[in-house]
């Protein structure tokens, strides 16, 4: 089966993730739809251990609901996601990647003015399903390797 924009298999996966980081990055709820299955799970309770307490997060509307609300109409930021490792087994993939995560309150990032931020470096890993001809995360775990910077920025 074709995917959209004549992508390879690893490579429609692998924008999947890109969907979705863009989609913080923009505040576009129909993005972030887009890159997720309906029975999406966001695992975040790895944050624990920067502090941020959560449960894991399950279906595309209240995922997409919760990060819009968090991140992508709050905050000014910047996701980029490294190196990426995807693996293709029929519809299926498993993907990993690191996320440099920058986030400002909005309206103060980017500025030499304002230098009051947080960044991540995350760990994601993701189990992503071809939906038709385009892919979308049916799971997602997000770890932050580390962090720098005021974390009340994320208090919104």
């Amino acid at each position: 089966m074709p995917n959209v924009g004549g992508l390879t298999d690893r490579e429609a996966a692998i924008d999947a993730i890109i969907r979705f980081v863009v989609s913080l990055d923009d505040g576009d709820p129909e993005l972030c739809a887009s890159s997720l299955t309906e029975d999406t799970i966001m695992d975040l309770t790895p944050f624990s251990k920067v502090g941020m307490h959560y449960q894991p997060v399950i279906g595309r509307a209240t995922v997409v609901e919760r990060l819009m609300t968090a991140v992508g109409k709050p905050l000014d930021t910047t996701h980029s996601a490294t190196n990426v490792r995807c693996t293709v087994n029929g519809d299926k993939a498993d993907l990993s990647c690191c996320v440099l995560a920058q986030h400002f309150r909005l309206g103060q990032g980017p500025s030499s003015e304002f230098q009051d931020y947080y960044l991540f470096g995350n760990q994601y890993k993701a189990s992503i399903v071809r939906d038709e001809n385009l892919w979308k995360v049916s799971k997602l775990v997000i770890t932050p390797a580390w962090t720098v910077g005021n974390p009340d920025v994320m208090k919104v």
